[in-house]
């Protein structure tokens, strides 16, 4: 058994809040959290409350998508587009670690457009996640 598996869970969760301590803030870093999980199962049975316990949406610009390295699909139509974790917690059943709904939008000139692409983003069904606050 590796000396990874072997961590008492306080401890391991002690980790992983220092680790996941910024994953909250913006999307980059929540990916970065994400490699807590790969390291063996224990690891991941353990950690994953604390991976998944904000989802997050963050509304930006094509060219700020650009300068991330995300992908995306281009619509020329809409000078924004909407990132989120909310799918990828879904498809995994993490759904029910979420406690937090984090919305990074732009400025003002695009709130209404925002708002429809934070929509989008989540596709939520009123059952997905009763524990958001």
């Amino acid at each position: 058994m590796a000396l990874a598996a072997r961590l008492p869970a306080d401890i391991l969760l002690r980790i992983g809040a220092l680790i996941t301590a910024d994953a909250d803030k913006t999307l980059g870093h929540w990916k970065h959290s994400l490699t807590l999980l790969a390291v063996c199962s224990y690891w991941r049975a353990t950690i994953v409350l604390l991976v998944f316990k904000t989802l997050s949406v963050e509304v930006i610009t094509h060219n700020e998508a650009d300068r991330r390295g995300y992908a995306y699909k281009y619509a020329e139509e809409t000078l924004i587009v909407a990132f989120s974790n909310y799918q990828l917690a879904k498809h995994n059943g993490h759904l029910c670690w979420a406690r937090h709904l984090r919305v990074c939008d732009l400025d003002d000139d695009f709130c209404v457009s925002s708002m429809a692409l934070v929509a989008d983003a989540l596709e939520m069904d009123e059952d997905d996640v009763p524990g958001i606050a």
